[in-house]
């Protein structure tokens, strides 16, 4: 009886590698059907750009959201406030357009938006390394004033919305401060095909020296305190 006993858990453990080795297996298949034959990871298609405008409860007030409508999904994507050119910028990596015309269309303080198709070697700054191509989107929206913006991320859908008034005289509450600086974030997305980790480095690769320089040493009081009690 003990020798089956250990014959049993002897298969039991077998049966259990197995199973891992089929769910390796199964994520390196995903990944290799969402690269092509040189090992570049696929392209999202960018398919439109949708503005929305609702009115909110407070009087005048109004909740403008913009849609990124993908098929598929970005690698990673960025998104920059340039201040003092009033301007928004997101850029989607392994992203290109689709075949439908993306049309400019405006929601105050938003006038308009252009959408550029790029290409960028993602080990330029790397000495020794070969070119590797990949395919970028960039779209700059044009603003009189800057708002406070909400990004969110759902599968194939990226947006952000903003708050605005119709009274001149409260567009104020609605900016970002005046002594805010320059905002750049990194956001990934997760999966076989792309990493946070990778989208961060392919980032800080691309756009080295295009962001503006630290205002001021890098704030410490918010480290943890290792030391014994």
């Amino acid at each position: 009886m003990e020798m089956n006993l250990r014959k049993n858990k002897g298969l039991g453990t077998f049966a259990c590698r197995l199973s891992a080795v089929f769910a390796v297996c199964a994520v390196m298949s995903v990944f290799a059907q969402e690269q092509d034959a040189t090992g570049i990871v696929q392209n999202a298609v960018l398919e439109g750009i949708q503005l929305s405008s609702e009115p909110s409860n407070d009087r005048g007030e109004k909740t403008v959201t913009c849609y990124f409508i993908f098929k598929d999904k970005p690698s990673s994507y960025f998104y920059e406030i340039k201040k003092k050119m009033k301007r928004l910028v997101f850029e989607f990596n392994d992203t290109e357009k689709g075949t439908s015309p993306i049309v400019s269309v405006g929601e105050p303080p938003l006038e308009g938006f252009a959408v550029e198709q790029k290409k960028i070697d993602v080990n330029k700054e790397v000495k020794g390394l070969n070119q590797e191509w990949h395919d970028l989107i960039s779209v700059t929206f044009d603003l009189t004033k800057i708002p406070r913006i909400d990004v969110k991320d759902e599968y194939n859908v990226i947006s952000f919305s903003y708050k605005w008034t119709i009274d001149p005289g409260k567009e104020k509450d609605y900016e970002i401060g005046e002594d805010s600086r320059n905002k750049t974030v990194v956001l990934g997305t997760v999966g076989a095909g792309g990493l946070i980790g990778g989208g961060i480095l392919w980032y800080f690769l691309t756009h080295k020296g295009s962001s503006s320089q630290p205002e001021g040493p890098i704030p410490t009081n918010d480290l943890p305190n290792h030391s014994q009690q």
